[in-house]
């Protein structure tokens, strides 16, 4: 027999399968290092997402925020006898299940953060549409309102006034003095031009806006008025976790239910910096933040703040335009209202977070920045709003007996 040379020898079956175990690792760790890349890939541009999304909420916010005011300043807005709001107003942690917590309707639909450390502030801010104001002018003698109307809906104008304010139908408007009196809400159905009047759809629904007096110009001209009719918007801002997943919401006047703005939102917090018309105070409180006053008993937000709170300066308005203290509020609501009046500027903090958790990174305890490490990559965005004419417009502070009526 002729003997076989090495050179024609095969691969044994232990030499096969080394060889294949050995494939089979490299092939392994190749598509677990591809697969971890691609997670990692998909986990950075969710973070990138969450920047943008960040960015343009906040320039959304900025808009609407720097428009409250517009128009009527920091003037109380009279809806009702049992509801006067202001051009901003902001409610800390609110359920907004519960009715008589903010001025907002009791919403079924809303459900509060998990735990407590996640929990929103709501936002309600209103303005006027300088566009196509109309300007009020006596009826004759010294009153605005059209005696002849026994319903108290028809109010005189300056000759010619646009129609266009009430283009597209009936529209929300807000009547401003620009004086010591409250603004007054109501829905405007038709302007006449060549009668140079306006009618409301309805009588106004708080008794300081339905009394005639309120529209009798001093013919002394010693509390000047100049009343305009502005077309009022305004919107509201929460987050809500209805299925578990943080939602930046917002309603406008007259919508029914709220809109999805943003579904990355996961937090938004905000402070309220309140002006002292001390002439030795150069900076504003925060509320809530470090109380300047006292630095033992910090500021709470405003909507907490109790008339019990004011001997302690906690929540106090601080100095009126002749130097002296702000008197004690007769009511906490009237303590509440006169902070909200000296509202200068706003500081929102908005928590950004990913639409998905990166299972790999779920440990325990919290990262460098505080957050809990869930898997959720997260971002923080804080600015500051300055509203329009909160300074020049309307009043600088709500007399004791405007707010008695």
């Amino acid at each position: 027999m002729k003997q076989t040379s090495v050179n024609d020898r095969g691969f044994t079956l232990l030499e096969v399968m080394i060889a294949s175990s050995l494939g089979v690792i490299v092939l392994a760790t190749g598509l677990m290092v591809g697969t971890q890349m691609q997670k990692r890939a998909l986990f950075e541009e969710q973070t990138m997402v969450a920047q943008i999304t960040g960015r343009a909420v906040k320039e959304h916010l900025t808009v609407d925020l720097s428009r409250a005011g517009a128009g009527m300043g920091n003037t109380p807005i009279s809806f009702s006898d049992t509801n006067l709001s202001s051009p901003i107003m902001v409610w800390s942690k609110p359920d907004l299940t519960v009715a008589g917590e903010t001025t907002l309707a009791a919403d079924s639909t809303f459900v509060k953060a998990p735990t407590p450390d996640l929990e929103s502030d709501v936002i309600q801010v209103y303005w006027g549409d300088t566009r196509n104001m109309l300007t009020l002018r006596t009826c004759g003698g010294n009153t605005l309102r059209d005696t002849t109307d026994a319903m108290g809906r028809t109010y005189c104008t300056a000759p010619s006034p646009s129609a266009a304010i009430v283009s597209g139908g009936e529209v929300p408007v807000v009547f401003v003095s620009g004086g010591n009196k409250l603004a007054c809400p109501a829905v405007l159905s038709g302007v006449n031009n060549g009668g140079a009047k306006l009618t409301l759809k309805n009588s106004f629904t708080s008794t300081f806006c339905q009394n005639s007096t309120t529209w009798e110009v001093d013919p002394t001209g010693a509390d000047p008025e100049n009343w305009l009719a502005l077309r009022m918007d305004g919107a509201a801002y929460r987050v809500n976790w209805a299925s578990n997943i943080p939602t930046l919401e917002y309603q406008a006047p007259g919508m029914a239910t709220w809109a999805v703005l943003s579904r990355d939102v996961e937090q938004m917090t905000v402070r309220e910096g309140v002006m002292d018309f001390d002439p030795l105070k150069t900076a504003l409180d925060w509320y809530p933040g470090e109380n300047s006053y006292n630095p033992g008993t910090p500021h709470p937000p405003i909507s907490k703040c109790t008339k019990g709170q004011y001997p302690s300066k906690t929540c106090w308005p601080g100095k009126a335009l002749d130097g002296t203290d702000v008197p004690l509020a007769a009511t906490d609501e009237e303590l509440i209202r006169q902070l909200r009046q000296r509202v200068r500027l706003l500081e929102i903090s908005l928590v950004i977070r990913t639409r998905r958790a990166n299972q790999d990174a779920v440990l325990s305890g919290t990262d460098e920045e505080g957050y809990v490490q869930d898997g959720y990559k997260r971002r923080r965005f804080t600015f500051t709003v300055e509203p329009r004419n909160f300074a020049s417009v309307g009043l600088v502070r709500l007399k004791t007996e405007e707010a008695s009526k």
